[in-house]
């Protein structure tokens, strides 16, 4: 469930809506998770869940056998950066109104984010250590 929340946050990985010099935001669309990885262990939770942005907000909707519930929130995306930056503001949940620092890349149809847990530095890299509070989810666009 926290996995879920804090994947809610993405893409975070995803409020106010902001791409920087008026760009395209390049998340807009449909995504499929693929893989979470949280503290350095796999995290099944949400495989084949779909992740949908749409002009700064998206909604994480898990798999049809999941219990879990549908997740909103708001991201703001910064492309000028490198990597590229994202602030996730979930609603609800554990992470309710806090800010969760990301960042993103997009590489064909894959969408990586790796953000922190609320409190925490924003990641530098695509990797989530053991212990670190770090989350990377790794999504296809979906067809």
């Amino acid at each position: 469930m926290r996995t879920l929340l804090a994947l809610g946050l993405v893409a975070t990985v995803f409020g106010a809506y902001a791409v920087a010099d008026d760009k395209k935001d390049p998340t807009t669309g449909k995504w499929v998770i693929e893989s979470v990885t949280r503290d350095g262990k796999p995290n099944n939770a949400l495989k084949g869940a779909t992740r949908e942005h749409t002009d700064g907000k998206y909604t994480l909707t898990p798999v049809k056998d999941s219990k879990a519930a549908p997740t909103t929130g708001t991201y703001t995306l910064d492309t000028t950066k490198s990597p590229v930056t994202i602030d996730i503001k979930p609603k609800g949940g554990t992470y309710d109104g806090k800010t969760l620092l990301g960042i993103a890349k997009l590489d064909g149809d894959t969408l990586t984010v790796a953000f922190a847990e609320p409190g925490k530095d924003r990641p530098t890299k695509f990797e989530s250590a053991e212990g670190s509070g770090i989350v990377v989810a790794v999504h296809k666009k979906a067809k």
